[in-house]
C-alpha cells in the first residue's frame, strides 16, 4: 500500500436545507438536513486535480463536538464582525443517520435578524451552506480510468452553518494561490478500486448524476461572479518549466487582487479592471489603497454602510494591512502574515509612501525617489502631510513590544508588580500580624489592639535612548535596520529590568527599618559562608520557617520554593533539587520533586559578577514578595516615540522605559556567602 501524503486543505462548505414544516415560530428555530453521503466533485487547492468527496456518516469519522457544542448560524460564512451571526445551532442537536446530517438553529432576537427569520419562516430563504474541515481522507479509483477517484472522508469536522442565497459547492473553484487557512490532511490509498465499496452506498449513475449537477452549480458561481471566470483552470500536473512559473505569477497577481478588493469591500468591476488592464501587482495594490482612500473618505454613506466614527482614519484598514506585512518582513517567525496583510507584502517603504501621499491628495507623479523619500518624511506644523511617520512608528512600537516580551526574565517568579501614578516616592506598606486575641469574660468588654506596619519606599525613573531611520534606508528599501534596532531596544528593556532587579540582592540595599537587607539581626544571613549542600540547605529553611511577623512575635512558617544561584553553581544545584532513590532514609532528598518542599533552581549569571559563591533561598511572590517591580499607571513596558529627524536626515525614534526596582521584604528571602 502506498505511504499515506500529507496536503494543506482549506475549509470547505456544502449546501444543506432548510425543512419547512420543521420551523417552529415560538422558538424560532428550524430543522436543517446538514449533509448526506452524496458524492460531490471537487478540486484540489493544491494539485488542480478533480476527485469526487463523499463524507463518511460513521459516527467514528465526523467530529460533532464543535457544533454541538454551539456553533454559530453566520450569514453567508462571514466572521468579520459579530454582526455577521444570524443565530446559532442549538447545542446537541446535531446527530447522523446512516446516509446524512441532521440539525437545528435557532435565530436570534436581534431587529437586524428579523428579515432574514421572516424570509425563512415563509419559505424564501431555504439555502443553508455548512463549513467544515477534512483532516483524512480514503481515496480510491474512479470507476473508469477517466473518472476522478473518490476521497471518502474518515476524519472531518463541521464548525458552523450558514444562511446562503444560493446553497453551492464553495470549494469547487479552479485552484489559485494557496489559501493561508489551511491545515494538515492525509490522504491513504485504499485498498479497493470499485466505487461500489465507497461509504456513499450510491450506484455509480446516481453519483455520476450528482457530479453533474455540481458541476452546473459551479457555472453558476462563475455566471454570478465574472471574476472567477478570469482565472485560468488548472492543466494536469507535469515538470515546471518557465511558461508554468509565468502562468503561476499571473494566477497570484489575479487572485491577489481580487482578495485585496473584496477584503477591502471594493466593487468587483474595479478588479476585473484592474486585471484586464494588466496593472502590475505592487502598481494595482497603490491604486486599491488611492480608491479606498476616496470611498472612504469622500463618498456619501447610505443606510447599508457602516457609519463614520468620529475621528477614524479612513485607512485603517490599509494601515493594519500594511503594519503587518512589514512586521511580516522584518522577522517572519514572530510576525504571522495574516490575511489583512496578503494584498501589501511585495510592497516597498517607497511604494507605501507613494500610496498613501496620492491617498491624501498629494501629486507623487512627477517626484524623484529622493523627493518622495523627502515627502513621506515631512510635517508641516501639526498637520502630517502622509501617514507614512506614524505607520512606520506603529510597526516598530508593535516589534520592540514583541521582542521585549519574548526575552526571558529569571526574577518574575520572586517579584511583585506594582503600579505607580507620578514620579513621587511611593511607600509600600505591609500589614503586619493582627493582634493577639484575649479572653472576654462575661459581661466583659473586648479590648482594642493595634496592627503594625513596615514600609519600603520605590521610585521610578526614567531610561531611555534614540535611534534614526535614514531617508538612505528608506530609499534603498532597507529594512534590516530598522528591524533589528528595535528588536535590539526590547531585549535591552528585559536586560535593564533584570540589572535592577538582581542588583538589589548583589548590593544589600537598605531596607525600611535603617538596616542592611542580608544582616544577622534579620535572620537571613547564615553566620558564615558554607557550600551548596542539602544539609546547608536545611539551615536556610528552618531559618526562613521562624522568621518572625512584623510584630516581632508572631512565627510566620514561611516555606522557600527556589534555589537561585549563580551560573558557577547551577550544575551542584540541578543535582540538589534532583529526586533519586535513596538507599537509606538518611540519603533522601527532601529538596527533590519527591519532598515535601521541593525546590526549584534559578539560575541568574548576574550573580556571578557578584561573588561566584553564595546562593540564595526564596519564597514566590504570592507568598512573600522579594522583590516590587514598579512601572509608571497605563505604561506596562518600554514606549516608542518618532519625529521628524534635525540631526540626522531621516526620521528619529525615542524608547523610553520607566521602570523601578525595591527589595520587598527580608523575611522572603535568604543568603549563604559560600564556602
Amino acid at each position: 500500500m502506498p505511504e499515506p501524503r500529507i496536503v494543506k486543505m482549506p475549509p470547505l462548505s456544502i449546501r444543506a436545507d432548510v425543512s419547512p414544516r420543521s420551523i417552529d415560530d415560538a422558538e424560532r428555530t428550524a430543522e436543517v438536513i446538514i449533509t448526506t453521503t452524496a458524492g460531490v466533485r471537487r478540486r484540489d487547492w493544491f494539485s488542480g486535480q478533480e476527485y469526487v468527496e463523499v463524507l463518511s456518516m460513521d459516527p467514528a469519522h465526523v467530529n460533532l463536538d464543535r457544533i454541538n457544542g454551539g456553533a454559530p448560524l453566520l450569514d453567508s460564512h462571514s466572521a468579520y464582525s459579530v454582526s455577521d451571526i444570524l443565530g446559532v445551532v442549538v447545542p446537541g442537536s446535531v446527530s447522523t443517520t446512516k446516509r446524512a446530517m441532521l440539525g437545528t438553529i435557532r435565530f436570534s432576537k436581534r431587529a437586524a435578524v428579523e428579515d432574514v427569520w421572516a424570509d425563512v419562516r415563509d419559505g424564501i430563504v431555504r439555502n443553508v451552506s455548512v463549513g467544515y474541515r477534512v483532516h483524512a481522507y480514503e481515496e480510491k479509483p474512479g470507476k473508469t480510468p477517466e473518472a476522478p477517484p473518490i476521497r471518502t472522508a474518515t476524519s472531518w469536522e463541521p464548525y458552523e452553518v450558514s444562511m446562503v442565497p444560493i446553497g453551492a459547492d464553495a470549494a469547487a473553484k479552479v485552484r489559485g494561490a494557496e489559501p493561508t487557512d489551511t491545515n494538515e490532511c492525509e490522504i491513504v490509498a485504499a485498498s479497493a478500486p470499485a466505487v461500489e465499496q465507497t461509504r456513499s452506498a450510491e450506484p455509480a449513475a446516481q453519483l455520476e448524476e450528482k457530479s453533474m449537477k455540481a458541476d452546473e452549480l459551479s457555472e453558476t458561481i462563475v455566471e454570478r461572479n465574472p471574476l472567477l471566470a478570469a482565472v485560468p483552470a488548472p492543466k494536469p500536473v507535469a515538470e515546471p518549466s518557465e511558461r508554468d512559473a509565468g502562468a503561476d505569477a499571473e494566477r497570484e497577481r489575479m487572485l491577489t487582487i481580487m482578495e485585496a478588493c473584496t477584503g477591502n469591500r471594493l466593487p468587483i468591476a474595479f478588479a476585473r479592471k484592474l486585471i484586464a488592464d494588466k496593472i502590475p501587482l505592487v502598481r494595482a495594490q497603490t491604486l486599491i489603497l488611492e480608491e479606498l482612500s476616496k470611498r472612504d473618505g469622500d463618498a456619501p454613506r447610505g443606510p447599508s454602510q457602516r457609519p463614520e466614527i468620529m475621528g477614524e482614519d479612513p485607512l485603517v484598514h490599509a494601515r493594519a494591512g500594511i503594519v503587518n506585512a512589514i512586521l511580516h518582513r522584518i522577522a517572519s517567525d514572530r510576525h504571522k502574515l495574516e490575511e489583512i496583510g496578503r494584498p501589501y507584502r511585495g510592497m516597498s517603504l517607497l511604494d507605501i509612501g507613494r500610496a498613501l501621499l496620492s491617498a491624501r491628495g498629494v501629486r507623487v507623479t512627477s517626484m524623484s525617489r529622493s523627493d518622495l523619500a523627502d515627502a513621506m518624511m515631512r510635517r508641516d506644523g501639526m498637520h502630517t502631510t502622509t501617514d507614512f511617520a506614524s505607520l512606520l512608528e506603529d510597526a516598530a512600537r508593535k516589534n520592540l513590544r514583541s521582542a521585549y516580551e519574548a526575552a526571558p526574565q529569571t526574577w518574575l517568579p520572586i517579584a511583585s508588580p506594582v503600579t505607580l501614578s507620578d514620579f513621587k516616592a511611593s511607600r509600600q506598606l505591609q500589614i503586619g500580624d493582627a493582634p493577639g486575641l484575649d479572653e472576654v469574660l462575661e459581661h466583659g468588654e473586648f479590648s482594642s489592639g493595634t496592627i503594625t506596619e513596615a514600609k519600603e519606599q520605590v521610585q521610578l525613573k526614567t531610561y531611555g535612548k534614540k535611534f534614526a531611520i535614514t531617508r538612505q534606508a528608506l530609499i534603498n528599501d532597507d529594512l534590516g535596520a530598522f528591524g533589528q534596532v528595535p528588536m535590539a531596544f526590547g531585549r535591552k528593556a528585559r536586560d535593564l529590568e533584570s540589572d535592577l532587579a538582581w542588583a538589589q540582592l548583589t548590593s544589600n540595599p537598605t531596607m525600611g527599618d535603617g538596616a542592611a537587607l542580608f544582616i544577622a539581626a534579620h535572620g537571613n544571613l547564615a553566620p558564615f559562608g558554607q557550600d551548596l549542600t542539602v544539609g546547608h540547605m536545611g539551615d536556610g529553611r528552618t531559618a526562613m520557617r521562624r522568621q518572625k511577623g512584623i510584630d516581632g512575635l508572631t512565627p510566620l512558617n514561611l516555606t522557600p520554593r527556589y534555589l537561585i544561584v549563580p551560573a558557577e553553581l547551577e550544575t551542584v544545584a540541578d543535582q540538589l533539587v534532583t529526586s533519586i532513590t535513596p538507599a537509606q532514609a538518611s540519603q533522601a532528598n527532601p529538596f527533590g520533586p519527591g519532598g515535601r518542599t521541593p525546590l526549584t533552581v534559578i539560575v541568574e549569571p548576574r550573580l556571578d559578577d557578584n561573588s561566584r559563591k553564595a546562593w540564595y533561598m526564596a519564597c514566590p511572590a504570592s507568598e512573600v514578595p522579594v522583590l516590587y517591580y514598579a512601572t509608571l499607571d497605563g505604561q506596562t513596558g518600554p514606549d516608542l516615540r518618532q519625529q521628524e529627524g534635525f540631526d540626522v536626515d531621516g526620521l528619529q525614534f525615542r524608547c523610553r522605559h520607566d521602570v523601578a526596582f525595591k527589595a520587598a521584604d527580608w523575611r522572603a528571602i535568604y543568603k549563604d556567602s559560600g564556602a
